[in-house]
């Protein structure tokens, strides 16, 4: 006990055992019981949990400061992304129905669900049809099926497609119909920059013509700030392999869609031709190493590329396996780097790009790793995005009209 005068039991763990056997028959069930038969605490069998954190709390190293902000990050991130939990009456907030596709649109997310996978993410969900049967009763439906029959009572929006439109809100009109965008702002927080000279000093020793180097950062600085206009040129840089031309576009990218790259795509030679062009759902494109196929028409590529690099057009069709295209409005800004001279064959009067050519030597390797480390863990990323946000105004009006 614990000394009182009412005697009263504090057991110090939640397990029994005799040890002089002439009570063998007492378990630690039989122990807990008796103990609050006589006013002690009453317990069940096992570890006592507040003994145990006790007993952990100085032993286990605390998280820091930042450690805890990650968690909990971590957390609203996939609480956020699981619409499976979201209440049944909060489906005509979160989804609308897509009718080209008889599917749903996820207005958090922004992306499709099929009709079978929102029955599925719902199946815990019972859901009764408005609908009574013959014998005055309501019957089990599919979750989709409950949307479907609520839809208009409850306020779900009806969309007439679904687009990729960098800049605009989750809900686009379009001659008077209503689509779903796709694109969402992928771009970092970025509340203060460091100096961002280190970079700098790369891209000069890149392109040391002053003009061609102030109209490569107007051109991406104007990109990050205008996800929705359209630049009306691409950008080739070439020159020796391993001179460290990936380092010069690596900040801009980041600045675009974040380590994950998202809203960037890197297309391989081989992939322009292919029918499904998810590609082009993007706001900048990157040929990582540009070349044309010698075999065929020396113009192809370029005329390939033409309607991906400047608009007109206006929009492009992007074919998507078992489903409807999507329509992507062209606002994409294409980037390409090359080891050749003759990455592409371009006509004398071409006004869709802008070429570079680089004699800057290959990186050393110790360089090129300082660099990089400065970039992806020194704080250089985000140095570049925050002083590439105050693009130089004098170009702004060039770029806008292409």
């Amino acid at each position: 006990t614990d000394g009182s005068p009412e005697g009263r039991y504090l057991p110090a763990s939640r397990a029994f055992c005799c040890l002089h056997g002439h009570c063998t028959d007492w378990d630690s069930e039989r122990f807990l019981t008796w103990v609050a038969s006589k006013g002690g605490p009453v317990q069940s069998v096992g570890l006592r949990g507040e003994l145990v954190a006790a007993r952990l709390a100085g032993s286990l190293p605390r998280p820091t400061p930042e450690q805890t902000a990650d968690v909990e990050a971590l957390i609203q991130e996939v609480e956020r992304k699981e619409a499976g939990r979201v209440e049944q009456a909060s489906w005509f907030k979160r989804f609308a129905y897509v009718q080209p596709d008889d599917s749903y649109f996820d207005l958090v997310e922004r992306r499709g669900i099929r009709r079978g996978s929102f029955n599925a993410l719902f199946r815990h969900i019972r859901c009764w049809s408005v609908h009574l049967t013959q014998s005055g009763k309501s019957r089990a439906v599919e979750a989709s099926v409950w949307y479907d029959e609520n839809r208009q009572d409850l306020g779900g929006r009806i969309l007439q497609g679904v687009a990729y439109a960098p800049g605009e809100g989750v809900l686009m009109a379009r001659n008077g119909d209503a689509f779903g965008n796709r694109w969402r702002d992928a771009r970092p927080q970025v509340e203060r920059g460091g100096d961002p000279s280190r970079w700098l000093e790369h891209v000069e020793r890149l392109v040391p013509d002053q003009l061609e180097r102030e109209h490569i950062l107007d051109t991406l600085a104007f990109k990050v700030q205008n996800p929705g206009i359209k630049i009306n040129h691409a950008i080739l840089l070439h020159g020796t392999q391993g001179c460290g031309k990936d380092s010069l576009f690596a900040p801009f990218l980041w600045s675009i869609g974040g380590a994950d790259q998202t809203n960037v795509a890197i297309v391989k030679n081989e992939e322009i031709n292919r029918q499904f062009e998810y590609y082009l759902e993007s706001e900048v494109i990157v040929f990582a190493e540009l070349y044309q196929n010698e075999n065929i028409d020396r113009r192809a590529l370029e005329n390939r590329l033409k309607p991906i690099i400047a608009a007109p057009p206006e929009f492009l069709m992007m074919d998507r396996k078992h489903e409807h295209p999507v329509e992507v409005v062209n606002q994409m800004l294409v980037l390409a780097m090359s080891n050749r001279r003759d990455a592409i064959a371009l006509s004398k009067e071409d006004r869709r790009w802008f070429v570079c050519w680089t004699n800057a030597p290959r990186m050393a390797r110790d360089d090129a790793d300082a660099l990089w480390d400065w970039l992806l863990h020194g704080g250089g990323n985000a140095a570049v995005a925050r002083a590439r946000r105050s693009c130089s105004a004098r170009r702004a009006a060039w770029l806008r009209a292409g």
